[in-house]
């Protein structure tokens, strides 16, 4: 997925992530007042544009 536009959702998921990022989506939804679908959705797309990756351990 290229040219992926980051909204102000999008920063702000991804700045809650950065400081934790094992905050649930639940949490996360309740904070920006949306659905915990909407939020799964909004980092899935952030996954598949490289934006989020994955970290082994």
């Amino acid at each position: 997925m290229e040219n992926y536009q980051i909204d102000n959702l999008d920063r702000g998921i991804l700045d809650a992530l950065m400081e934790n990022a094992r905050t649930a989506y639940a949490e996360l939804a309740k904070q920006f007042g949306v659905s915990p679908g909407t939020i799964h959705v909004r980092v899935e797309k952030m996954k598949q544009a490289g934006i989020i990756t994955g970290r082994p351990y």
